[in-house]
C-alpha cells in the first residue's frame, strides 16, 4: 500500500504553495512564501471581474531577487547583483524556474552553476546559492493549510532529519565535555 492518501471522489486535492527554507550553516533560518499575489487578486484593470479555474491556473508570478529595493526579494550580501535572479512560479502546476539575470557572482542551483539567462526548472527539495553567499534557499511545495501556521511552523522532513543530527552531535558534544569535566575535577 502507498504512503500517499487516496483522494476520494469529489474530494480536491489540498492547493500547495512554493516556499525557499533559508539554510545557513545546518541551521534553518526563515521560510520564504514565493507568492506575489493572490491567485484570486482581480486582474490589472480596476473592475471587479469573475476569475474562473482556468484563468487562474494560467497565471504565473514573476518575482526578482537582488539587493535592490524594487526587488521582490531583497538580499543583502556584497556579492548579490541589484537585480541578481528571477523565478518563475506557476503554483497551479506546481512549477517553478529559476533565471539568473547575468548577475556578476553568479547562480547555483543544488550545486550546479547555471548560464545566465537560462531558464532552469526547480524540483522540491533543489537549493539555490546566490553569488558568495553561505545562505541555500530549498524549494519545498507547502500545503496552504500548513504555510500560515505560526503555532508550528512547516518544516520538511528532510530539514527535520538534519535538526535531529545536529541535536545529536550537541548531544555527544555535551556528553564529551561532562566527561573532561569530570576528569579535571578528580
Amino acid at each position: 500500500m502507498a504512503n500517499n492518501k487516496e483522494k476520494r471522489p469529489g474530494e480536491e486535492e489540498e492547493r500547495k504553495i512554493p516556499v525557499f527554507t533559508v539554510l545557513r550553516n545546518g541551521a534553518i533560518l526563515k521560510n520564504i512564501f514565493v507568492v506575489s499575489k493572490s491567485p484570486l487578486a482581480s486582474p490589472t484593470s480596476s473592475e471587479p471581474s469573475i476569475l474562473n479555474e482556468e484563468s487562474i491556473q494560467e497565471t504565473e508570478e514573476i518575482l526578482t531577487f537582488g539587493r535592490h529595493p524594487d526587488c521582490n526579494i531583497v538580499l543583502n550580501h556584497p556579492s548579490i547583483s541589484r537585480f541578481h535572479l528571477q523565478i518563475n512560479s506557476k503554483p497551479s502546476s506546481q512549477k517553478l524556474f529559476v533565471t539568473d539575470l547575468s548577475s556578476v557572482h553568479g547562480t547555483w542551483i543544488s550545486g550546479k552553476k547555471i548560464e545566465p539567462g537560462l531558464r532552469v526548472e526547480l524540483n522540491e527539495g533543489d537549493t539555490i546559492k546566490v553569488g558568495g553567499s553561505t545562505r541555500y534557499y530549498r524549494l519545498l511545495w507547502v500545503p496552504m493549510s500548513r504555510a500560515y501556521d505560526m503555532e508550528t511552523p512547516f518544516i520538511s522532513p528532510s530539514d527535520m532529519t538534519m535538526i535531529e543530527e545536529k541535536g545529536e552531535e550537541n548531544l555527544v558534544f555535551e556528553e564529551e565535555n561532562e566527561v573532561k569535566m569530570s576528569q579535571v575535577r578528580e
